[in-house]
């Protein structure tokens, strides 16, 4: 590739002259040949049947954080949304788990939490509805933990509920003992869901 000639200014003793300067548009590929990415696509899944969870199980070798993006998870019947966390190889059903988040929707703003502190499962959205077009989408990011503190999910949603008004809500939920996430279960807490995707990235 032919070398570019920039010229620019420079200052010698106080004067201010032109200089010529030779540069290279060529890029060094061997300076570039070890960059990888960190952020990792790993999979989309969409949802064909009926059914009651959605389990994803995570590297924790390969992967130290993940990132969830759900699109239009459909419910068989109006529901609030629930989470679970594979800790030590299974999915804890004690009361391990705290919810904290606020909920904007068509007629209001609700502060009040939902779930709490030491609940049996990790409560994510309230009131999604069922019918066609009242579904739920969300961004997720989970902290996997290492024990050194209690593992995290931030997340922001966007669903219609039950009457077919639109909501939002977004907040944090967590595992409330020093442990690491090994999976992570999505579940409705009537029906099953029959309908949607999700895209899963893995962060070295």
């Amino acid at each position: 590739m032919p070398l570019t000639r920039i010229k620019s200014l420079g200052i010698t003793d106080g004067t201010i002259v032109n200089a010529d300067i030779n540069a290279s548009a060529a890029i060094d590929s061997t300076k570039l040949s070890g960059v990888t990415s960190d952020f990792v696509k790993i999979s989309t899944t969409t949802i064909s049947s009926t059914v009651s969870t959605v389990d994803i199980d995570f590297d924790t070798t390969t992967y130290k954080q993940y990132l969830i993006y759900w699109e239009g998870i459909q419910g068989t019947a109006d529901f609030d949304m629930y989470g679970r966390l594979k800790i030590s190889g299974s999915y804890d059903t004690a009361s391990n788990y705290s919810s904290h988040h606020v909920k904007k929707y068509a007629t209001g703003f609700d502060s009040g939490t939902y779930g709490g502190g030491s609940q049996a499962q990790l409560y994510l959205s309230h009131n999604v509805g069922a019918d066609t077009y009242e579904n739920w989408s969300c961004i997720m990011d989970i902290m996997l933990g290492s024990g050194t503190g209690m593992p995290i999910i931030r997340f922001t949603t966007g669903y219609k509920d039950n009457g077919g008004g639109y909501v939002s809500n977004f907040g944090s939920v967590y595992y409330q003992n020093f442990n690491t996430i090994q999976g992570f279960r999505l579940y409705p807490s009537t029906g099953s869901f029959d309908t949607g995707k999700y895209t899963i990235y893995g962060i070295k």
